[in-house]
């Protein structure tokens, strides 16, 4: 099955400034139109997954509910969620930045009550072994709404880039989406294309 990756709408803590937030933070009013212009384009391309994963995260499920509200069957795994931020939900990017200048330069360091990007990044490419990799064989889709930090991993794993030390290697705007394709003469998924609202 080829791939295709979806990152969640604008949520209220994009577009407030801050660092991760937490998994009841919703879409923001701007998230909820390019959910829904990224509905129309799905369309207009004739988008048919036979899978929808999607993170059960607010910002995520909202997105994966208003682009696939007439299609199959949604499965929310948790292993798609973004990094736990534990007790820096609620702060600012840039703040955290100004008083943990050394934190992003270790991928294994970890968030206070929460988790590290490494702990995130080793559960999505469990995801990835155990939904995706099965699955090569067979004809179809796969769509997966998640957050920027999970689609960075899936991206890194399927391409062969080192996520222990080049993480994160993609950096997705909201409501975009990438598409790799399984190449069987090649054993291994190929980047095809990229959009976003």
């Amino acid at each position: 099955m080829d791939l295709f990756l979806i990152r969640h709408g604008q949520s209220l803590a994009n577009a407030a400034g801050r660092l991760i937030a937490d998994r009841y933070d919703g879409l923001s009013a701007l998230g909820i139109s390019q959910s829904q212009e990224l509905a129309h384009t799905l369309a207009e391309m004739r988008h048919m997954p036979s899978l929808i994963f999607s993170s059960p995260w607010a910002r995520a499920r909202e997105t994966a509910e208003y682009v696939y509200s007439q299609s199959i069957e949604i499965n929310f795994d948790a292993r798609l969620a973004e990094t736990n931020p534990g007790k820096f939900g609620t702060w600012l990017e840039a703040d955290f930045n100004q008083q943990f200048p050394e934190f992003n330069k270790n991928i294994a360091n970890q968030y206070e009550e929460g988790e590290s990007h490494l702990d995130m990044a080793y559960r999505v490419c469990n995801w990835v072994d155990e939904e995706v990799f099965p699955r090569t064989s067979e004809s179809g889709l796969i769509s997966v709404v998640a957050h920027g930090g999970p689609i960075s991993v899936i991206l890194q794993y399927l391409l062969g880039i080192p996520i222990e030390t080049r993480y994160p290697s993609f950096s997705v705007p909201n409501a975009s989406f990438s598409i790799l394709k399984w190449r069987p003469d090649l054993n291994r998924y190929c980047l095809l294309s990229a959009g976003h609202q």
